[in-house]
């Protein structure tokens, strides 16, 4: 039997931008249009590169502006208020809390590990993997939520969710059953002001990486770029590395990357330009990654660094 009192929660979905896309689908519940491809500019999540020597693994994202951080990031800077809650206690998932919560407003819920989320088919290859969705019903035997990793109106199970939302293998959380709802319109921002603020915002993302890079002693940006194009010029690549850049790493690069320029637009068709470069590079890594052409990979790779040390340099000065 249908629900008569049901309000129809809109479905967003891409897997790498599950954040900007939950972040999109809870404005919508209170009438906000903010399209995914404007809420990841926002965010400023993926902006830089961050390399991982264990893994051998590099993050064209910064490291001190994960999604969390990003999605509080955008509600901000469109002028919302908001419900930001956590717990530090991870043997307590906060289900009777959220049961009263989403009667009055959806939530996003994240991180969570991908490991658990078994209405996936694919759950079992992606643990430890971080995520974020909108949960938007209470029901006896679990949540309904909506996935962007294309999974719309799907059940998840108390257990697992518990499991998911405790994120203890994500290195990023802070706390544990992270979630945020509740958006409110306090300010409404003309367009002019809301892009001269992002763009402030996203200076800030690279400085903010910068300080906790030189605290950590991490390798980041162009440098980290670098790292990359010499390890995959050797052509030693792993299945495992070889998997994250085909699927993952360089076709999100390109997508942010476009994204990116438009927000840039007009208003600073220098940066615009150099964003729609590394798209087309972040393309051509990615063909050749496909066909295992290394030496070609780390050519356009090299290319990717070069670009971004413009760009950096390009956004000081916007």
């Amino acid at each position: 039997m249908l629900r008569s009192e049901t309000k129809l929660v809109p479905f967003y979905g891409n897997g790498p931008y599950c954040y900007s896309n939950a972040a999109s689908m809870l404005l919508s519940t209170v009438g906000e249009r903010v399209s995914p491809q404007e809420m990841e500019a926002y965010t400023g999540v993926g902006l830089g590169a961050f390399w991982l020597p264990k893994e051998k693994l590099l993050f064209f994202s910064s490291i001190s502006n994960p999604p969390d951080l990003g999605i509080s990031r955008a509600l901000r800077l469109l002028g919302f208020s908001f419900e930001e809650k956590m717990t530090s206690d991870p043997g307590k998932p906060p289900f009777e809390q959220l049961k009263s919560e989403l009667a009055s407003s959806a939530a996003v819920l994240g991180p969570l590990d991908m490991g658990y989320l078994t209405h996936n088919p694919l759950h079992k290859r992606m643990m430890g993997a971080d995520h974020f969705v909108l949960a938007y019903r209470f029901e006896k035997n679990g949540v309904l939520i909506h996935d962007p990793e294309g999974f719309p109106s799907v059940l998840l199970p108390f257990r697992q969710l518990e499991l998911a939302w405790r994120a203890e293998n994500i290195g990023y959380r802070r706390g544990h059953y992270r979630y945020w709802n509740r958006p409110r319109r306090v300010r409404s921002p003309s367009v002019d002001d809301l892009y001269e603020s992002t763009l402030r915002s996203l200076k800030d993302v690279y400085s903010e990486a910068e300080s906790l890079a030189a605290k950590q002693d991490w390798t980041i940006g162009p440098k980290a770029i670098t790292i990359l194009s010499r390890h995959v010029k050797q052509g030693k690549v792993s299945p495992a590395e070889r998997g994250f850049m085909v699927h993952f790493s360089f076709k999100l690069g390109a997508r942010r990357a476009l994204d990116f320029a438009g927000f840039f637009g007009a208003k600073h068709p220098r940066l615009a330009s150099l964003k729609e470069k590394q798209a087309e590079l972040f393309g051509a890594s990615q063909a050749f990654a496909v066909q295992r052409k290394w030496t070609h990979v780390a050519d356009s790779l090299e290319h990717v660094a070069r670009v971004e040390a413009e760009f950096q340099d390009a956004l000081i000065l916007a």
